[in-house]
């Protein structure tokens, strides 16, 4: 006889909490979940058919319905609970249920879990129809037992996901919905508790085989050799995950379940399914790149496997990331130089310190193992004798000096998944900004990245934008961090290092290792950090840097500072005379007007104004019009003042309207600016903080220029409450 199901009707919801009893004798707890979407089943249960089985699947409520039956019943309730371990005991459920019951009361007699009941319990439960004043209701789990063919007979009511909510990551299950609410609507650890639980806190079966669907994947139909089943009883046990709403089928639909039940056994039992997985798929034909990552979970790669050959194969069409973990595996598994070599060259495109070393114990001539040796800053290896492109766009990177001439847009237009990252960089900074390409979402070559970042910063600051140019700098630092960026670290800390000067503030501590003295980058290096030092009121320490890197115009600004104008002069007019180079020259004599006066002062600013110009240099030309303005300011010049103000502003490159100009002042500008503003005299101010005059007059130079003012009449009042 047909199964006669009572159909549900989700349009009426019963939303407050019931309780529920609990897994051992006929005790009853409290449920988590709201009773939801089940008003047509809990009148079945009430008044319906008088032997009713509630059926549904993991967590949808089998016992909540229960519950709040009994608790809504007029009839008297007689009410017992199978148990896993006592399915052997005759009786068992029958001698919980027959000293209460009554021939001539109205008795509804409840039994949850009868999937669990002896036999003789069920027959029991048959005969008890006979008795017209008693309705019995029995909740069945969504898994096949003897039981359930027993009670084919009784009318069905089965609890299916919530409708509203079958798309989503609970799949519709009320107790996984309601830890979902818990958590706030993230997968938490509630809702990780509550689907294990779910999962494996039913039938031992049921876990393993869940177990095998999260290592499997879309491979499902291998579900039953992986588990040692039959595939209908795989497939059975596979029903009841979908009937629960936890499984769509193909995969599970919470995020991240697959890691919560594979985290819920140990290594070893994770590992030997995996490895059990790997075999299989190869035995299939799978691709290398599915088996390699059972390999690699487990830990485990042997010829039943593919070996180390799948592992190398897998690794060369996979990410740099899933290369690196392959190849990681095979050396450990045997340690090969030719695996190392590969190993290293995955490697460089997600972390270069750890392709160091890999590689550098290596003796063979491969150029990747010569690129290691010079990312750590070690030049003595000869090149080879007929170096490729590449290799000398490498060079070229790191020391300043090309192995041969190379054709930049050739190398760009060649570009392969193998192109060393480094190459590509230089090849960039040659052919200039209009061959750039943003990088694709899709790369997934860090070191590649972090070059792009530090080439985006190299062109923002000469370009002039001082913001754009310290947020590419430090999106390079943050990706590779110190170590990873070995020798080349110079490059995207001089812009860093700049860009702070430039917006006043301090940079963080770094540790700059030795190898960046023997690149190209260390002079460059120094350089920006002497600038830093000099911005931040730390002249001394500026001057050292420009003087061991052998910068004339930096020394100069440094002697400013210091109060030592005639050294400074000296260094100026030597430069003024050595160079023909525009900006060169437009740099020193906007300082040589620093320690000028009167109509000398005036021209000698015009003069470097124009020459900044033709060299295209805004921010060292938005200091000279600043400097101008107030030249200008302090002759009585208001007008014109303001103008070259307004104008040094928009050329700096810095941000934000001048009301709001205070944030990028540093600590000791905002103290001179705030005197200044309270109507004090750079006499004064330097007596109060003691300085020299000489350096309060080059802090208010620097105000000035950044807040895009003529002079102290300018200043903002906020500068006062700060």
């Amino acid at each position: 006889m047909a199964d006669r199901r009572v159909p549900e009707h989700p349009d009426q919801r019963l939303t407050r909490s019931v309780p529920r009893r609990s897994n051992g004798g006929s005790r009853w707890g409290t449920d988590s979940h709201p009773l939801l979407e089940r008003d047509s089943a809990l009148r079945a249960v009430l008044s319906g058919p008088p032997q009713v089985v509630v059926s549904g699947g993991l967590g949808c409520g089998r016992t909540a319905l229960l519950r709040a039956a009994l608790e809504r019943t007029t009839a008297q309730v007689v009410a017992a609970t199978a148990v896993r371990s006592e399915r052997t005991v005759a009786h068992g459920v029958a001698h919980q249920l027959a000293p209460h019951l009554s021939r001539s009361r109205p008795t509804l007699v409840a039994v949850d879990d009868v999937q669990h009941a002896d036999p003789e319990s069920v027959d029991f439960l048959v005969w008890l129809r006979r008795f017209p004043n008693m309705r019995v209701v029995v909740t069945h789990a969504a898994t096949d037992s003897p039981r359930r063919a027993e009670l084919s007979t009784w009318p069905q009511v089965w609890l299916r996901p919530l409708a509203a909510e079958s798309h989503g990551p609970s799949g519709g299950n009320p107790a996984l919905l309601a830890a979902l609410r818990e958590d706030g609507g993230q997968v938490g650890p509630v809702t990780r508790r509550t689907f294990l639980d779910l999962v494996r806190g039913n039938d031992p079966e049921l876990f393993e085989v869940a177990c095998g669907l999260a290592v499997l994947g879309r491979r499902s139909a291998l579900l039953g050799r992986l588990t040692d089943r039959h595939p209908q009883a795989a497939t059975a046990l596979t029903a009841v995950l979908t009937d629960s709403g936890l499984h769509d089928g193909t995969r599970f639909r919470l995020p991240g379940a697959e890691e919560i039940l594979l985290g819920a056994l140990t290594p070893a039992e994770a590992g030997a399914l995996h490895r059990r997985a790997a075999g299989l798929l190869h035995d299939v034909g799978a691709p290398d790149a599915e088996v390699a990552e059972h390999c690699v979970a487990a830990q485990s790669v042997d010829a039943s496997t593919g070996g180390i050959p799948l592992l190398r194969r897998a690794a060369r069409t996979a990410t740099p990331a899933f290369a690196a973990e392959c190849l990681r595996l095979a050396l450990k598994t045997r340690d090969d130089e030719a695996v190392r070599v590969e190993l290293g060259r995955a490697q460089w495109h997600t972390d270069p310190a750890a392709a160091a070393r890999t590689l550098l114990p290596c003796t063979t001539d491969d150029p990747v193992v010569l690129r290691a040796r010079w990312w750590q800053g070690d030049f003595s290896p000869e090149p080879p004798a007929h170096p490729t492109a590449e290799l000398s766009l490498c060079h070229e990177f790191l020391t300043g000096r090309p192995l041969l001439p190379v054709d930049p847009e050739a190398v760009l237009r060649r570009r392969g998944p193998d192109t060393a990252p480094e190459a590509l960089a230089q090849a960039l900074r040659m052919a200039g900004p209009r061959h750039w390409r943003t990088a694709p979402a899709q790369e997934t070559s860090v070191t590649l990245l972090a070059l792009l970042d530090a080439v985006r910063a190299e062109e923002r600051w000469h370009r002039g934008d001082v913001v754009a140019a310290a947020e590419a700098a430090e999106s390079a630092l943050g990706r590779l961090g110190t170590d990873g960026w070995g020798a080349a670290l110079g490059f995207p800390l001089q812009f860093a290092l700049l860009a702070d000067a430039a917006l006043g503030r301090e940079s963080g501590p770094r540790a700059v290792p030795d190898a960046v003295s023997r690149s190209v980058f260390w002079l460059p290096y120094l350089r920006a950090r002497g600038h830093h030092h000099l911005a931040l009121g730390r002249p001394h320490a500026a001057l050292d840097d420009f003087t061991a890197c052998a910068d004339p115009l930096g020394a100069a600004e440094a002697r400013i500072a210091l109060g030592q104008p005639g050294r400074a002069r000296k260094l100026l007019e030597e430069e003024i005379t050595a160079t023909t180079d525009l900006r060169t020259t437009g740099i020193a004599l906007r300082l040589l007007a620093g320690v000028s006066a009167g109509a000398d002062r005036t021209r000698l600013l015009r003069d470097a104004i124009r020459r900044l110009e033709h060299a295209g240099d805004h921010r060292e030309l938005s200091r000279a019009l600043a400097d101008l303005g107030h030249d200008r300011h302090q002759r009585g010049a208001l007008r014109e003042a303001r103008l070259l103000g307004r104008r040094a502003r928009r050329e700096s490159g810095l941000p934000g309207e001048p009301v709001a100009a205070p944030a990028v002042l540093s600590a000791a500008e905002r103290k001179v600016a705030a005197l200044a503003s309270a109507g004090h005299s750079n006499r004064e101010i330097a007596r109060r903080l003691y300085v020299t005059v000489s350096t309060v007059e080059q802090h208010l130079t620097r105000v000035y220029r950044k807040l895009g003012i003529a002079g102290r009449e300018d200043l903002p009042r906020e500068l006062l409450t700060r």
